[in-house]
């Protein structure tokens, strides 16, 4: 193995790890694999990442490097001139402040609500429930990046181009339209999305994304 080798699913949080191998320009090998298929818990894949999950970011001394914060750090460090993550002790620790904040936000918030059975136990009344309060937490938490947003002028961290946090942050408002939920009041929110889409390299991972299926 010459190059690191991404492992994701398309139209997944593991989207957001590919858009900023995109983004960071390295060669980056990309392996995609069905999670709806259930590839994530076949052995092969589990010798490589055994909690089963993408993203995996596979380098060629062997080490593997999960979770979306620690993915966007490596690419950020491997590729500083990206702006994955801004400059500056500050400027990177708030970077990753919010890369924290967006991982637990889809983790506590989104993920509920896209699978409340079986964060109800498999209980189909309590499952109602608990979708419908995820759906709250999650349109509260985008309001809450809304704020944070209009007070960076534009980006999470006030940087003139959006940051890893900002690539996470428009990938939840994609996942919000999957869940319905409504962001029309959220004007900041969604001119950020669209800064977002049109970086060159998150438009091609978006396509290879769409040519995958």
């Amino acid at each position: 193995m010459s190059n690191p080798v991404l492992w994701t699913s398309t139209n997944t949080s593991g989207s957001i790890a590919h858009q900023a191998a995109m983004v960071s320009g390295l060669s980056i090998d990309l392996r995609f694999i069905s999670l709806r298929g259930g590839d994530t818990k076949k052995p092969d894949y589990l010798a490589i990442n055994p909690k089963g999950e993408v993203p995996a970011l596979q380098l060629p001394d062997g080490t593997v490097i999960t979770e979306i914060p620690a993915v966007i750090f490596w690419l950020a460090e491997a590729a500083p001139e990206s702006g994955l993550l801004p400059s500056g002790p500050s400027g990177r620790a708030k970077g990753m402040e919010w890369l924290a904040w967006c991982h637990w936000t889809m983790g506590r918030h989104f993920n509920p609500a896209f699978g409340p059975l079986r964060f109800a136990g498999g209980h189909e009344g309590a499952a109602e429930a608990v979708r419908a309060a995820a759906l709250l937490r999650a349109k509260d938490a985008l309001a809450f990046a809304e704020a944070a947003v209009k007070q960076g002028g534009g980006t999470l961290c006030g940087t003139e181009q959006p940051t890893g946090a900002d690539i996470f942050l428009a990938a939840l408002t994609t996942f919000a339209g999957f869940l319905r939920i409504d962001i029309a009041d959220l004007p900041a929110l969604l001119a950020l999305a669209e800064q977002v889409a049109a970086m060159p390299g998150v438009a091609a991972a978006k396509a290879r994304e769409a040519a995958q299926g």
